[in-house]
């Protein structure tokens, strides 16, 4: 038990007693070998380069004005400390460094930027662009291959480690995914097609972005509720108006004061009722903390959190001990894994019911 995080084996029995259980993913799951980050903050402030950078020298202060002090003081910030003309590919990389370091400028001032600037269809086509440009079908189904083949290195380890408790574990109810993407639905169906282990259901993953999406519990079925919106591919059945992508300002807001959406219900429903397990998303975002305060004390099964340390000194350690204490009184199980995440999602592996 000593490569394995404390904690571990009460999980382990969980799976063991068949108790139901639901996963909450977030954009740390979809880390591909080849560096690829697809946090929400590279995703932010890919938009935002993106959004700046067709902003004209022009029309910057009418821009600035419309977006408060903060906004203006880090526009009025670009550009400074330039002492000879630079080219534009120059000018773009030093925006790109500022963008990314700028503490003033929070993710949802960045989202807001985009949105103004850019307008809503160009907003939800560069996000589409920018998780599927070089993420094809092609290269998840080479990684469930590889994934298959113990002699192999697998990209996409933790992505497709999650799909294969999902095929290997009838008691896993659900999926809460606060991605856009369809990254596991893609790997859930190729791995389904491949016999490589024992005890693999062949299940339909469904993607919920609307309430009437719903489907009852089988166990050739499993819903994927994408409660911060869902972007298909281009050659995918696109969801209706109705499909709400959360990012910015004012759709943060309207998530949080509609307390009745369905979004928030089956998260309720979901941490109240189940075990449920926490993998790559950041318990520090105030939506999480907000419906983790709702349901503490409250909830029947156990709330886990998958965490590990990663390429760190030990002042960074001491900061994760004193998060994980943080989040072990306010409810939740931390399993902390002190050899990094792809040691951690390899014990997925274990978990099976029996």
């Amino acid at each position: 038990m000593d490569d394995k995080p404390l904690h571990w084996e009460k999980l382990e029995k969980e799976f063991e007693n068949g108790h139901s259980i639901v996963l909450f993913l977030g954009a740390g799951v979809n880390f591909g070998s080849h560096g690829e980050d697809f946090s929400w903050d590279a995703l932010i402030n890919h938009l935002l380069l993106y959004a700046v950078s067709h902003i004209t020298h022009t029309d910057e202060e009418d821009v600035a004005k419309s977006l408060g002090s903060s906004a203006k003081k880090l526009m009025a910030g670009w550009g400074k400390n330039t002492t000879i003309e630079k080219t534009e590919k120059e000018k773009l990389q030093q925006l790109k460094k500022q963008i990314a370091i700028d503490s003033a400028f929070s993710r949802d001032m960045k989202t807001t930027i985009v949105k103004q600037r850019l307008g809503n269809a160009v907003y939800v086509r560069l996000i589409r662009d920018y998780l599927y440009r070089h993420v094809t079908r092609d290269r998840l189904k080479k990684s469930v291959g590889d994934y298959a083949n113990p002699e192999k290195h697998t990209e996409f380890h933790s992505l497709n480690c999650i799909a294969d408790l999902i095929l290997r574990n009838r008691n896993i109810q659900a999926v809460v995914t606060q991605n856009f993407d369809q990254f596991l639905c893609d790997t859930l169906k190729e791995m389904s097609k491949i016999h490589y282990c024992d005890n693999v259901r062949n299940i339909e993953p469904k993607p919920i972005h609307d309430w009437t999406e719903q489907s009852l519990f089988s166990y050739n079925n499993i819903n994927i509720y994408h409660v911060h919106g869902y972007i298909p591919r281009y050659d995918e059945i696109q969801p209706p108006k109705g499909n709400k992508i959360v990012m910015s300002m004012d759709e943060f807001y309207e998530d949080t004061r509609n307390v009745y959406s369905w979004q928030i219900a089956s998260q309720l429903h979901f941490l109240s009722q189940y075990t449920c397990i926490f993998c790559g998303l950041s318990l520090d975002d105030y939506t999480n903390q907000r419906l983790l305060h709702y349901v503490k004390n409250k909830h029947q099964g156990n709330l886990y959190y998958l965490t590990a340390a990663g390429e760190t000194d030990g002042s960074t350690l001491t900061i994760d001990r004193i998060k994980n204490e943080f989040h072990e009184k306010n409810g939740l199980t931390v399993l902390y894994d002190k050899q990094g995440y792809e040691h951690l999602y390899g014990l997925l592996k274990d978990l099976q019911y029996e």
